[in-house]
Order: C-alpha cells, then sequence, then structure tokens
C-alpha cells in the first residue's frame, strides 16, 4: 500500500487497518534519515512479570512478526489483560478497531526491530484510536520496552446540566429576554428544554411531541450545546430535510452564539455527493471534449465551473439551478475516487473541510438520509464509536422524526434499475462522442495510464475493460428488454389487466396475486453475470495497479481511485440484484413499470418494518436517542409510531413520552371550515365542487392561499380549471414543479396575493409567517396509496399479527399528514387564518373523529359551503376592519 492520510487508514471497507511497517517494509529507523532510535520505557512498573512473559511467549509462536494485541489496564494504568486479535508478517498485521469496543483500554503491536518509534501508519491508527478514547502502545519482541504514543484514557463520567442552567437561559428573567427585544417567554420551550435535559443527563430515550410554536429547535439546541461543552463531547443533531438544517447552522445556531456567550462550536455536513471536487473540476475544465455532450450539458458545464470558481462551500445546492444528476456526477465528490492526504486540493477540500470543521464541534448538524448510510455502515461494522459517515456519537437529536421509518427502510432496502444500471456503464463509458473522442471516466483513465510505466494495466484497460463495458451495456439492456417482455406477458399473474399507460406496479412472490419471482428472474441474472465478467476485468486491473500503488505521481492515485470507483459502482449493482432476488421474510421485493414523465424500470426491495431494526442498532448502542416532531400522537395516542419506530422495544425506565402544548390561542386564530355538501372523492362532481371552494376562498383570503393536494394529477387538473379565473382577480397561480420550491415560496411572499398549488413536499416543512398566507385549503386526506406493493406488504404484515391495516396503518399516518398540513397556516401569535377541509369523510365517516380530534380546539364552521363561504368573508372582514381603523 501506499503512505496515505490518517482518514484513508482508518476507513476500508473492511474495516481493516494495515499497520506499523506496511508502508515501508523496514522500521522507521532503518530509514536512513537520522531520526534516531526510540527505546520507549522499562516495562518493570507498566506490567507485572507474568504478562511480559505472556507477550513474548504470543510474539515468538507468531514467528517474531507482527501481533496485534487490544489491553486492559488496572486502576494505576498497569497492563493487567490482554488478548491476541491478529498476527501479521515482519512488516504489517491487519488491526480491527471495532473489537476494542469490547472494553478494552489501549491497542498494542510490537515492532520486530526493536526501533518502538512510530511510522506514519502507526500514526494514523494512533490517531483513530485516541479519538476513540484508547491509548496506543509499541512494544519490542520481549515486552522489556515499551513507547506510550497515545496515553490512555482516564474513565469519563458525565457532567449533568443543571436545570437552573437551562431557566437561566430560557426563563422569564433568563439569557434570550435580555438578548432578544421581541422575546416572548413559552412556558412550553422550557419544559421541553428541561425534558431534553434530563434524556441527555440519564441516557433516555425520548419522544417529545412540540406544538406548533413551542420553539422546539432552540428548546433541544441549548441543552446539547450545554452538555457538549461540559462533557467535551457531540451531540448529533438530525433534521428531516438539508433547508431545515441549513436553518439552524445559519440562523439558530449563530444566534446561539452570540446569546449564550459560551465558545461552542457547531457544523453541518451533507453527504459526500453533495459536495464538489476541486480535482475533478480541474479534469473537467482541463478536458471537457471528455465529459460534455451537447449544448444543454456544454452550459451546464460552463455554469458549474463559473460557480465553483467564486467563494462557495462546493455544495450542490449552492450551484446556479438544479443541476441534473448526470452532470453533477462529474463533479461529485465520492469516496472511492478520493486521493485525500495525496490530493493537491486536500487542505481546501470542501468536503474534507466541512468534516474536519465536524470532527472538532459540539453540535454536528446532518439530514436523516445522511445519518442512516451512516448507520447502515455502523450496523455493518458492529462499530458505533467510530468516525465514520458522520464523527463519532453517542447522543442524537431527530427533528422531524415522524419521518424516520420511511428513511430507515429505504436505506435498509436496495433497488435496481434500468437508469442506474445504464448510469453506471455510462459513468464509465460515454455512449456519445464528442469531437470524434469517447467520453467517460475509463477514456480519461487510459489517456493518463499512457504517461506510466504500467503497460499490463494499460492493455488490460485498452483491449479488454473499454471494449468489455460497451459489450456489457448492450447485454444489459437486451436482459431489461426481455425482463419488460416477460413482465408485459405475465401481467394477469398480478391481477393486472393492463393500463392505458402501459404502467406496471406489482408485488414480487409466490402467493396468488404477485408477479412470480421466476419473471424476473433469468433477465437478471443475465445483466448480473455480465456485470460479474466486468467486475472481474476491473478488479484484476485494481490489482495491477495496486501493485505500483508506491508511484507519487497524483494522476496515477487518481486513475487507480477511478478503478476503485468503477469497481465500487459495479459490485453495488451486484449486491443490489443479489438483495433484491435473495428477499426473504421480513423483505417486501416489487416491480415497477412507468412510460410517463420518461420510461423507467425498477426492481425494489426494503424491509416492512423497522423497529426491531432501530431497537438493535440505534436505541442500544447509543447513550439519548431524542425523537421530535410537532406530530408524533395520533390524538391522545402514542401507539403508532411507538410500534413503527419500536419504542415499546426500549426498556420502560428508559423510554420517556412528553407532549408540550402549542402556545397559540387557536379558537382566536383559527377558522376551521367544513363543507358538508362535497361529494366524496372519486364520486361524479367533487372535482368541480372543490375548484369552486378553492376560488371562493382564494377571494376571501385576497390569494395568500396554499391548496394541499394528494396527486400530481389532481394539482394538474385543478391548475388548469382555477388559472383563467386566478388571472382576472389580479392573482399569480404558483404551480409546484413550474420552478424549484424556494423561487416558488419567494414569488408567493413577494406578491401579498398569490395562490399555491403544492402536492407532498408542502404539506411540511414550510414556513410563512405573518399575513402572505392566510388560507389553506385541503381537497382530500392525505391518505397514502393503498395498492403501493410496499404498503400492501405492510398491511398484511399487520393481519399476520391480528391488526387492522386501516386502523392501525392508513388512518394513522393520514391523521399525521393532516395535523402537519393543517400546521402550515399559524406559524407566530400574530398569525390569523382559514383551514378549509373538502373532504366530507372527516365529518361523515366514524374515523372522521380521529382527524377531528387530532386538530387544535379552534373555531369550527360546518354547514353547506354557502354557509362556511359566509363564516370566511366575515372572519377576513374582521382583518380589514382593523386595518382600516
Amino acid at each position: 500500500m501506499s503512505d496515505c492520510s490518517p482518514c484513508e487508514c482508518t476507513r476500508g471497507d473492511d474495516d481493516v487497518l494495515l499497520a506499523p511497517d506496511s508502508f515501508f517494509n523496514a522500521d522507521p529507523g532503518s530509514k536512513g534519515d537520522n531520526l534516531g532510535k526510540t527505546e520507549g520505557l522499562n516495562t518493570k512498573n507498566l506490567m507485572s512479570a507474568g504478562i511480559r512473559e505472556r507477550f513474548a511467549r504470543a510474539i515468538e509462536e507468531a514467528g517474531f512478526n507482527e501481533v496485534f494485541f487490544l489491553g486492559t489496564l488496572d486502576e494505576s494504568g498497569t497492563i493487567d489483560g490482554f488478548e491476541v486479535v491478529a498476527r501479521g508478517t515482519a512488516n504489517a498485521v491487519p488491526v480491527f478497531l471495532s473489537r476494542a469496543d469490547e472494553g478494552f483500554h489501549v491497542l498494542i503491536h510490537n515492532h520486530p526491530g526493536g526501533d518502538l518509534t512510530p511510522s506514519p501508519a502507526d500514526l494514523s491508527i494512533a490517531s483513530e484510536a485516541g479519538a476513540r478514547r484508547l491509548g496506543f502502545f509499541i512494544i519490542n519482541n520481549d515486552a522489556t520496552r515499551l513507547n506510550r504514543v497515545v496515553e490512555p484514557f482516564p474513565e469519563r463520567k458525565e457532567v449533568p446540566v443543571e436545570a437552573s442552567e437551562i431557566e437561566e437561559i430560557l426563563g422569564k428573567s433568563g439569557a434570550f429576554s435580555k438578548m432578544l427585544p421581541d422575546f416572548e417567554e413559552r412556558s412550553g420551550q422550557l419544559r421541553m428544554a428541561l425534558s431534553v435535559t434530563r434524556s441527555l443527563n440519564n441516557g433516555d430515550v425520548a419522544a417529545l411531541e412540540a406544538g406548533t410554536g413551542i420553539g422546539k429547535s432552540f428548546a433541544y439546541l441549548v441543552p446539547s450545546i450545554l452538555w457538549a461543552v461540559k462533557n467535551r463531547g457531540r451531540v448529533v443533531i438530525s433534521t428531516a430535510t438539508i433547508p431545515l438544517g441549513e436553518q439552524l447552522a445559519h440562523r439558530d445556531l449563530p444566534t446561539l452564539q452570540r446569546i449564550l456567550g459560551i465558545d461552542f462550536k457547531f457544523a453541518l455536513i451533507q453527504g459526500r455527493g453533495n459536495y464538489a471536487c476541486k480535482r475533478k473540476t480541474e479534469q473537467v475544465s482541463s478536458e471537457p471534449e471528455l465529459f460534455t455532450g451537447d449544448d444543454e450539458r456544454e452550459g451546464w458545464i460552463a455554469d458549474i465551473i463559473d460557480r465553483l470558481a467564486e467563494p462557495t462551500l462546493g455544495t450542490r445546492q449552492e450551484m446556479p439551478g438544479e443541476v441534473p444528476e448526470e452532470i453533477w456526477a462529474d463533479f461529485q465528490s465520492t469516496s472511492d475516487q478520493s486521493l485525500k492526504a495525496r490530493c493537491p486540493h486536500y487542505r481546501e477540500c470542501f468536503y474534507y473541510e466541512a468534516r474536519r470543521k465536524a470532527f472538532g464541534a459540539h453540535v454536528v448538524i446532518v439530514n436523516h438520509h445522511l445519518f442512516f448510510a451512516d448507520l447502515k455502515l455502523r450496523r455493518a461494522r458492529g462499530d458505533y464509536e467510530s468516525d465514520l459517515v458522520i464523527p463519532g456519537y453517542q447522543k442524537v437529536v431527530f427533528d422531524e422524526a415522524h419521518h424516520l421509518e420511511d428513511v430507515a427502510s429505504h436505506h435498509l432496502g436496495a433497488e435496481v434499475s434500468r437508469r442506474g444500471l445504464l448510469k453506471v456503464l455510462g459513468r464509465l463509458l460515454s455512449p456519445r462522442k464528442r469531437r470524434g473522442k469517447a467520453g467517460g471516466r475509463l477514456p480519461w483513465l487510459q489517456s493518463h495510464l499512457a504517461r506510466h510505466k504500467q503497460s499490463e494495466a494499460l492493455e488490460l484497460l485498452a483491449m479488454k475493460i473499454i471494449p468489455r463495458v460497451g459489450i456489457v451495456r448492450t447485454e444489459v439492456e437486451a436482459a431489461l428488454d426481455r425482463l419488460e417482455i416477460r413482465l408485459n406477458d405475465s401481467r394477469h399473474l398480478a391481477g393486472d389487466s393492463g393500463r392505458r399507460d402501459g404502467s406496471l406496479m406489482a408485488r414480487l412472490g409466490e402467493r396468488d396475486g404477485h408477479m412470480p419471482m421466476t419473471v424476473i428472474s433469468p433477465p437478471l441474472m443475465d445483466a448480473r453475470d455480465s456485470l460479474e465478467g466486468l467486475r472481474g476485468l476491473l478488479q484484476t486491473c485494481a490489482d495491477l495497479l495496486e501493485d505500483d500503488s508506491f508511484e507519487p505521481e497524483v494522476e496515477y492515485q487518481a486513475g487507480l481511485a477511478e478503478i476503485r470507483s468503477a469497481l465500487r459502482a459495479v459490485r453495488e449493482q451486484i449486491q443490489s440484484v443479489d438483495f433484491v432476488l435473495g428477499a426473504g421474510g421480513g423483505i417486501q421485493p416489487w416491480v415497477e413499470m412507468t412510460t410517463k414523465p420518461q420510461k423507467q424500470l425498477l426492481v425494489r426491495a426494503a424491509p416492512l418494518k423497522v423497529d426491531e431494526l432501530l431497537a438493535e442498532h440505534l436505541y442500544r448502542p447509543l447513550s439519548t436517542v431524542i425523537q421530535t416532531s410537532a406530530t408524533l400522537r395520533v390524538g391522545e395516542s402514542w401507539s403508532f409510531l411507538a410500534d413503527r419506530l419500536g419504542w415499546d422495544q426500549v426498556e420502560k425506565e428508559r423510554l420517556k413520552q412528553e407532549d408540550f402544548e402549542s402556545p397559540f390561542l387557536w379558537d382566536e386564530q383559527v377558522l376551521l371550515g367544513l363543507p358538508e355538501d362535497v361529494p366524496e372523492p372519486d364520486r361524479s362532481g367533487y372535482a368541480t365542487k372543490v375548484n369552486e371552494i378553492i376560488i371562493d376562498s382564494v377571494r376571501g383570503a385576497k390569494g395568500r392561499t396554499f391548496v394541499l393536494f394528494t396527486s400530481h394529477r389532481a394539482l394538474r387538473d385543478c391548475a388548469t380549471k382555477i388559472r383563467p379565473v386566478l388571472q382576472s382577480l389580479g392573482m399569480p397561480l404558483l404551480v409546484q414543479g413550474e420552478a424549484p420550491r424556494t423561487e416558488l415560496l419567494r414569488q408567493f411572499v413577494d406578491s401579498g396575493r398569490a395562490v399555491l398549488l403544492g402536492n407532498q413536499s408542502y404539506w411540511e416543512g414550510i414556513d410563512v409567517p405573518g399575513a402572505a398566507l392566510s388560507c389553506v385549503v385541503i381537497p382530500r386526506l392525505p391518505f397514502k396509496i393503498p395498492n403501493h406493493p410496499l404498503e400492501q406488504g405492510r398491511a398484511e404484515e399487520l393481519e399476520s399479527r391480528g391488526k387492522s391495516p386501516f386502523a392501525h396503518l392508513a388512518l394513522p399516518r393520514a391523521v399525521l399528514g393532516l395535523r402537519q398540513g393543517f400546521g402550515r397556516l399559524i406559524r407566530t401569535v400574530e398569525d390569523r387564518g382559514v383551514v378549509v377541509i373538502a373532504d366530507t369523510r372527516m365529518i361523515q365517516r366514524p374515523y372522521g373523529k380521529r382527524f377531528l380530534n387530532s386538530l387544535p380546539d379552534c373555531r369550527r364552521v360546518q354547514g353547506p359551503w354557502n354557509q362556511v363561504r359566509t363564516a370566511i368573508e366575515s372572519f377576513f372582514a374582521i382583518d380589514e376592519v382593523g386595518e382600516t381603523l
């Protein structure tokens, strides 16, 4: 292996670290660099004679080669025991850091040559050991001398945060009231902050429902900061979306730095793929013909290069517009293409700069997807302490925790798609040529390897791998074409008689009404076999390049990184096929074919429940897990998410569930309209009546309205119908999908008279305080589509436990969704407005009470639409009188 940074040494895919002399084939002192020889300390007072003899015997039995030990210390710091973990050669030994979590205090290994000077690889591993509060010792072969590279850490006792400290900040006469002129004491916020404090101190698993207006961000941030600073530790804050995380990092935490007067550090980190790589940007800039393909692509590339030349954090969100994935892939940072410390841009690397800040931060902000990508890796390694995707942590707070089931299920599942397979192959070798040159990473690699002596790898690349990619593409496309034909021929087996648009969605399995796995297995196995052949060639090329990995030139190392990246991408596709085809109990596989907006074929598999996985890999390993949201309960009951998220598997004394009511005066601030004369959804006349209700509501509110839909088709149809009317009223119509969300919201606020039609992503996470938003119309209750394969599988899983899928899944989810949509309206104590729910199932169905009882206790008007409309007009007339006065 070549010389590398601590990060590279300590984060191999298989958790094996190469240590002391794997880089040099000689003791450190024999390099001729006059560094001098380290003899270390006499071990007479550092271990007993018996322990010393055991070390010497273990090393002798290993042929006097290097041996990796894990040791324990007594209260005086003397080595009182150890285990042999691995044996190596005279130059190297594998290190398994995850074993150190089993109660050991120190990593120990021997230098056969007797020079106890730590090598660069030693220092790399010592850094990782220190980050995990482990000592790092080097001994000679007879264990008579020892070098304490990293001193052992004393047992750390947590320092609790006192309730009085919280009250001095958030209480009536606290720091907030003194520093913020418009601060209003919120008893719910203070009570929630005290609850978070207790959970951090006591190691609880806490579910905290915070009503709208509580100020929950400060309620969990303040105690998290105090705990982390007192204990020189770290608290991870995980948010549902990147925008919410950016709000914490760019607004809330800087405010707290100013108010608290505490020296604390925070960092926001996104998934690595959200950062641009400066080295890859240089490649694209210097050889654009290998990466461009048409005028539109050239335009995107030029815009990105120009933006990255300006001051920036290098994130995708900062780029001009929503960069297409296939174009961003040419710029994005990836772990397997990274040269780490060997990269000439390492010190100013966007990604590593963010990570460096995170390593030293008391509060680290991530999003749920990044958190579960990290947890998936920790689960695979059994390592809950090390710095992996996220720096090591033991305490985490989840904001918007009601999303956790879907995010966890996504990251613990797999997907195989036509687009994904061809994307991997296209990244290796683009099917398009520009100015007569082939594009992609492999042609770039070929041109750069030609400058080096590695003729065998170059020949393999030119003569076998590059031609093979084209063959594999043809074979994979043919296999997927056969899969589509087989799926269409077998629709009747899945109870699908054929949809007009040619789409298909079916569960896979051997039960009646499922698409048999035998339909998809042969073509998917053909695609897998073709990929496996390519994987073998890439592995051979990687091995050849690894043999010359001492080659110092950056371009050579970049080439090696490219091959590793290609190998990993192909391997992951093979693993996804294996996961889908091997799906067993508790895993739901399914297939999707779509024709609009573009043709797509996907085969997916995901766990039906994540409760046990969360209990085993989140709640048990971590010392504190806090989950908060405005919507964790259905009515007064916690049982729904207790079942879905595994709270019911947490020890009773450790689980804490509390709710904190909103400070808003709902009966004064909100009018809820419930028209009775609307046909039920899917009945004749429903859409026409809903459009009438939307137009009348918009007139009464003078625009300033959100309309929240549950389907894109209903949204588009409504937009077509009401657009002419709104134009005549001088009210802009903003429609989801016609511009980025941030731009639509900016236009909505700036207009003061706009109407915005939104789908799923607009039901939550939108914060429009003040008079700009005064009305929310909800045409239909937010039930999930019951015919989705994953939902069907979850329903059957509930039935197998004797539970009603509607009562225990569909209904509670819809209730939580309605509460989120309702919560868009009132964001401050000054806000007033109207919510109209045009779904009469709220009134006419027995379960409607579940929805009504979950909403705030506000004024309600129920009756024919004319009556409801009159009440709305009167409500807004009061505002007009107030403005006149």
